[in-house]
């Protein structure tokens, strides 16, 4: 009975999930805080870096907010995708810059995707992704309380602060959010030794940023089984940078507002006959950049008048039902729609339409529940109409193409604390969009701007096989959770700032992950340890990691106590890399590159006073003061925080 329970329970958080798999328990799928918890509580995480602190199969740059980097396993952010509230974008403004604008304290909850995704996880999953919901209403209400409201602040000793404030409430089905936050971080110092090369001072330079973000959420419950909701979400970065941010000592700094603007309208449906759940959304992403114009050469970039105002446009659609199957299984079936666009304005191009992209997805998946065996096999279908610019005179601007992919993963539950695990998921994706700055990026003539591509004529949708096998043991308070992993990339893409959208071959990524853990009491001890090697055939790697990371392996320590009275948790986190040496190829030829790895070690402590309503946080990250670079960044770009003490504080009423 008990077995039957467990598969049951992974049956019910795949459908939740809009995956084959959706909780700790699976390969492809780690949730970034434990369940029952809020994102948006923990005052300690300000930023991409904190939120992924502790998961070694997730990289995130140096540098400012807006030059984070994120990479998964040995995909770069390029490759990834961002999913929040079931709303995504696949095209970015700079190229340059970090993709995701993200702010941690409007997060309920997330979960990251690793590898190709099953039939059922959306459009272009071939890498992996990161999956987010935001706040509700009921997530923040206090037991029995109509209304509330929610301060909060942090406090860096880089002289960064952050501060928060939500109101919120629930009656007669009605609920309403609103949060707004604002963060205004100095530059920060790095590790010990570490001297910039312009002020020689121990300050990274160009890694301030002010941010003033905002979520407004209104939805109803029509009935016990329909709900309807709105809401809007802004992420407004803003201040002088570095006009390429990811280079420590571009010279070319000056004001740049980055801002994104999501609408999203959802329904949710149960007990609607055949179909058992509905769920659908329709959503528009615009993303306005808006900094001084420059002129970009090979080697210099030199201010030349005006302003450059960039524009992306994401319009999308979900259709996700779920049905019962001969009474003791699932089917998941639906649709997926979005068209992406670009635009760029300035004194000397003047306004130019980019590129565009449709893009369509059909997909069903059958859940079985055979005996201890849970086994999902699902097929998708991907369609995408791509139109580029082209080089002046081309007519080689467009491609569409579609690609079928199968999917089949399986659970064997041997015992009720043994589970064996496989999988063999296919995924394809369409090229993505010439960021929207390289329009009008001002080179020397048209043939060399960036932004305008052409098209190979025998273009092929790049697609994606991950094969995994993996175990989970459970015993007691003990847990153990492995899998080894095979991807192979064919008909891999040319990167964003490639003359010619084409082919370039086959990537191949081998490798591993593993954590252990064991709790007693209010005793936590974990290790976990992640390892991937990217190998091209039939190209080279570059110094770019927009696309492919190479990482040495990635070590995690963590050691926790938590009393009961009063409520305190504290806690010890390391993090390492190992180093990593390989050969990119540059404009003089192959180079030997190697990546220092490293160790570095966090304390935190959390208390919760006036019935858990109060909640105080302090962290000393880096507490030996570690000169270090993330992996998951270019060698010559910014350097990590050296160390850094936080305080911070939410109260809840």
């Amino acid at each position: 009975m008990s077995n039957i329970a467990f598969r049951m329970s992974l049956i019910t958080l795949a459908i939740t999930s809009g995956a084959a798999y959706a909780n700790t328990l699976v390969l492809d799928t780690v949730e970034v805080k434990e369940k029952n918890t809020i994102i948006a509580d923990d005052a300690k995480i300000q930023n991409l870096r904190d939120l992924f602190a502790n998961k070694t199969e997730v990289g995130v740059g140096g540098g400012s907010d807006s030059a984070q980097y994120l990479s998964i396993r040995s995909a770069g952010q390029n490759r990834v995708n961002l999913v929040v509230d079931n709303t995504e974008t696949g095209t970015q403004l700079w190229y340059h810059q970090g993709r995701f604008q993200f702010d941690p304290v409007m997060m309920k909850n997330i979960r990251v995707d690793k590898g190709a995704g099953s039939a059922s996880a959306g459009i272009g999953k071939t890498s992996g992704a990161i999956r987010a919901e935001t706040v509700d209403a009921k997530d923040l209400l206090k037991e029995g309380n109509a209304f509330g409201a929610r301060v909060g602040t942090t406090y860096n000793s880089n002289k960064g602060i952050r501060g928060n404030l939500s109101v919120y409430g629930h009656h007669q089905g009605l609920d309403v959010l609103a949060t707004g936050s604002w963060v205004d971080n100095k530059n920060y110092k790095g590790g010990k030794g570490y001297i910039n090369g312009v002020s020689k001072t121990n300050e990274a330079i160009n890694t301030a940023r002010q941010q003033a973000n905002y979520l407004a959420k209104v939805g109803y419950d029509i009935n016990e089984n329909h709900h309807i909701g709105f809401s809007f979400r802004q992420e407004h970065y803003y201040g002088d940078s570095a006009e390429r941010p990811e280079f420590a000592h571009w010279v070319s700094p000056g004001p740049i507002e980055d801002t994104q603007r999501t609408y999203n309208l959802n329904y949710t449906g149960t007990n609607l006959g055949f179909i058992r759940d509905l769920d659908a959304n329709l959503f528009y992403i615009h993303l306005k950049d808006e900094r001084l114009a420059y002129e970009q050469g090979q080697r210099n970039t030199n201010f030349i008048q005006g302003e450059r105002v960039s524009q992306t446009h994401t319009k999308g659609a979900n259709l996700n039902f779920t049905s019962p199957l001969f009474s003791e299984h699932l089917l998941k079936y639906g649709i997926n729609l979005r068209n992406e666009s670009v635009e760029s304005q300035n004194q000397r191009r003047g306004s130019l339409k980019g590129e565009s992209k449709k893009e369509y997805g059909l997909y069903l998946e059958a859940i079985w529940a055979i005996q201890k065996v849970t086994l999902t096999t699902g097929v998708r279908y991907d369609h995408f109409s791509l139109n580029t610019l082209g080089k002046p005179n081309s007519t080689k601007i467009h491609a569409s193409e579609g690609k079928v992919n199968p999917s089949l993963n399986v659970i064997w539950d041997i015992t009720s604390n043994l589970a064996l695990k496989t999988k063999l998921n296919y995924a394809s994706r369409s090229p993505a969009l010439a960021t929207a700055n390289t329009i009008t990026d001002n080179r020397a003539n048209l043939a060399q701007v960036r932004g305008r591509r052409d098209v190979d004529s025998n273009l092929k949708p790049e697609q994606s096989r991950l094969a995994e096998v993996g175990f989970e043991w459970k015993h007691s308070g003990a847990r153990l959770v492995a899998s080894l992993f095979d991807e192979k990339v064919t008909n891999y893409y040319s990167g964003v700032t490639a003359p010619t959208i084409t082919n370039l071959g086959n990537l191949r990524t081998r490798g591993y992950d593993a954590e252990a853990s064991y709790e007693i009491a209010g005793l936590k001890i974990g290790v976990g340890a992640s390892y991937s090697r990217a190998t091209p055939e039939g190209f080279k790697l570059s110094g770019d990691v927009l696309d492919i990371v190479p990482k040495g392996r990635q070590w995690k320590t963590t050691l926790s106590y938590t009393f009961e009275n009063p409520n305190l948790e504290i806690g010890y986190r390391g993090r390492y890399a190992e180093a990593k040496t390989f050969v990119i190829t540059t404009r003089s030829g192959d180079e030997r590159i190697r990546k220092a790895g490293y160790g570095v070690h966090d304390i935190y402590a959390n208390l919760r006073l006036l019935k858990d309503d109060l909640s105080l946080d302090f962290a000393i990250n880096n507490i030996g003061n570690k000169r270090y670079q993330s992996h998951s960044q270019r060698l010559h770009s910014h350097i990590n925080p050296g160390r850094q003490y936080i305080i911070g504080a939410n109260y809840r009423f």
